[in-house]
């Protein structure tokens, strides 16, 4: 059985010295993964993971996930290869269907419907791949090929996983019915489930890992308090679905913490982890009680 990773995804880098220190801090902590989301009001995604792989020579650099809608294929396999040259092959493609219009909006793109978002994401994938599969394609990444994560949570975007993705990220946050776009919930745990399964039948055997998004990390209180905080925050949530979520990791100490992780390996197959960078030191100490 795979042994558990973890990632953290990063917002706010505002500054060198703040990009070392954090890059050192998630190093020090047992962390994998490095990643960066694709929003506009944070940071460019692919000059900040160069600028982390000249920080630490360990960390995997993952995009999580590149908007879909934002890039065409060729200037995104350039910036692939480039990044996967400088940091000596360790850049992980991650790239979802977009789900901010009013990013699309700001930028002056179109904003496509549901189907025609997840076909171009698709579409996106294979192009990048067979560029970068290319012999002739400048510049030359290391890996061949260059891992593929693709996070989504809706039935069409995890059938595009299971058919392409080496990572399947399942990222929870699903558009709350009837309230402006950007309302989100979190997908309960028999639905994670269901959609788990899914994968599994669709892959039909294609070997991949399964990455879990988890928003909220509460080390050291009541799980009930914390769910019934975080239910109170979030549409649509009950306390119960809170304390249920594969989302959420809520527990009275890092070792429950652990086992909680360690459980939903064998309920969900999630052999990967990863969280927000506020959660950082929080499921720092789980990492710690895993080893």
């Amino acid at each position: 059985m795979a042994r558990l990773e973890f990632g953290v995804n990063v917002r706010g880098v505002e500054s060198t010295e703040r990009l070392r220190s954090l890059i050192r801090r998630a190093d020090d902590l047992g962390y994998d993964v490095l990643a960066l989301p694709d929003h506009l009001g944070g940071p460019a995604p692919f000059p900040t993971l160069a600028a982390a792989a000249l920080v630490s020579d360990r960390l995997r650099l993952r995009t999580y996930v590149l908007n879909a809608g934002f890039w065409n294929a060729a200037l995104l396999a350039r910036e692939v290869a480039t990044v996967d040259g400088l940091s000596d092959g360790r850049v992980e493609l991650g790239v979802g269907a977009g789900h901010m219009r009013r990013e699309h909006e700001d930028a002056r793109l179109p904003w496509l419907p549901f189907r025609e978002r997840v076909a171009a994401m698709a579409e996106l994938i294979d192009d990048v791949r067979s560029r970068l599969a290319d012999p002739d394609h400048r510049p030359r990444p290391v890996q061949d090929p260059v891992p593929v994560v693709v996070g989504a949570m809706s039935e069409a975007g995890l059938a595009v996983a299971a058919r392409v993705a080496d990572v399947v990220a399942f990222a929870g946050a699903r558009q709350v019915a009837g309230e402006p776009p950007g309302t989100f919930t979190l997908a309960s745990a028999a639905e994670t489930l269901e959609r788990v399964r899914e994968v599994r039948r669709l892959a039909g055997g294609r070997p991949y890992r399964s990455d879990v998004l988890i928003q909220v990390v509460d080390v050291g209180r009541s799980p009930e308090e914390s769910a019934a905080q975080v239910a109170a925050q979030v549409p649509g949530l009950s306390a119960a679905d809170a304390l249920a979520s594969p989302f959420l990791l809520l527990a009275p100490d890092p070792a429950a913490g652990a086992r909680e992780l360690l459980r939903r390996r064998e309920v969900y197959g999630f052999d990967q982890v990863s969280t927000h960078e506020a959660n950082l030191e929080a499921l720092g100490r789980v990492i710690d009680a895993l080893h």
